[in-house]
């Protein structure tokens, strides 16, 4: 599953070669800068101003209709009104999910958090997925700009990898999900149930491969919602975004004549920061 960050910052401190790939422009200061998927964001209030035009157009709505089909239908019911969407296999109260669910109200819109329970567990080149079982909480960040964090695991990772979400039981005897939504649900004052769906049926009847399914994802930000996220030219979230995000983004754009509209959600130049991924320290207690 598709978790990203979107900016890297290296000073160069010597006079050695280095190399650079296309996708990275270099300043005079010295910066490398990672702005290879700038283009798939739009700018807040041109994110508003789209969406509210687009859904007065009958003939758009019917168009994505036809394509999404009625395996859509259920989920659709959710998009009654215009929706702010984060994307995560489970809804839990880190740093980012509480920044998105702070934009969605600044913007006024009913946040809304997919998750794929049907996904699997997996720790190795997953940041995201990992920090669900072995939780990061932050404590603060040191006068070096690193950040200090304190591990809590959660879950046994030998048992729990290549599980999926749903099956997965932590320590504690509680049910992986059941526990984040606690968390959820005890961080944020608000009911999981109100604010989340488990996509996965739907993510299976679209093919339940990120290549098949990603496309008809990203068709629900044509008119009916707006996306939260990050992207970012880094390991193998790089390569997702090149090969399956993108060539997704590319069609939609053709098929309808506009774009998915997509917010970045971590602040510019900050989306590497693991503050992100991390949870608030309270947190601590009621694990």
């Amino acid at each position: 599953m598709l978790h990203t960050r979107g900016y890297f910052m290296y000073m160069t401190k010597t006079k050695k070669s280095i190399h650079v790939p296309r996708s990275v422009h270099i300043h005079l200061s010295g910066v490398i800068q990672f702005d290879a998927f700038n283009h798939l964001y739009t700018e807040p209030r041109i994110a508003l101003w789209e969406l509210k035009q687009r859904r007065q157009d009958a003939v758009l709505k019917n168009h994505i209709r036809r394509n999404l089909g009625s395996a859509s239908e259920e989920l659709l019911t959710k998009f009654s009104r215009p929706r702010a969407v984060f994307f995560r296999q489970v809804a839990t109260p880190t740093h980012e999910t509480l920044r998105f669910l702070k934009l969605a109200k600044q913007m006024k819109l009913k946040p809304l958090i997919f998750e794929y329970h049907d996904d699997k567990f997996v720790s190795a080149e997953n940041r995201s997925k990992r920090s669900l079982g072995k939780m990061p909480i932050y404590q603060h960040t040191g006068s070096d700009g690193r950040e200090m964090v304190k591990y809590e695991t959660v879950c046994d990772f030998n048992t729990a990898t290549g599980k999926k979400f749903r099956d997965v039981v932590c320590l504690n005897g509680e049910k992986f999900i059941s526990f984040h939504h606690r968390l959820f649900r005890t961080l944020t004052g608000l009911n999981p149930k109100t604010y989340s769906v488990d996509a996965s049926k739907w993510f299976k009847s679209a093919g339940d491969k990120a290549e098949l399914y990603y496309e008809k994802l990203l068709t629900l930000f044509i008119r009916d919602g707006i996306l939260f996220e990050n992207f970012m030219p880094y390991r193998s979230e790089s390569a997702f975004t090149k090969s399956i995000v993108m060539p997704a983004f590319k069609n939609l754009k053709n098929l309808y004549g506009v774009e998915p509209l997509i917010i970045r959600l971590a602040p510019e130049k900050e989306e590497m920061r693991q503050f992100w991924d991390a949870y608030p320290r309270k947190t601590k207690k009621h694990i």
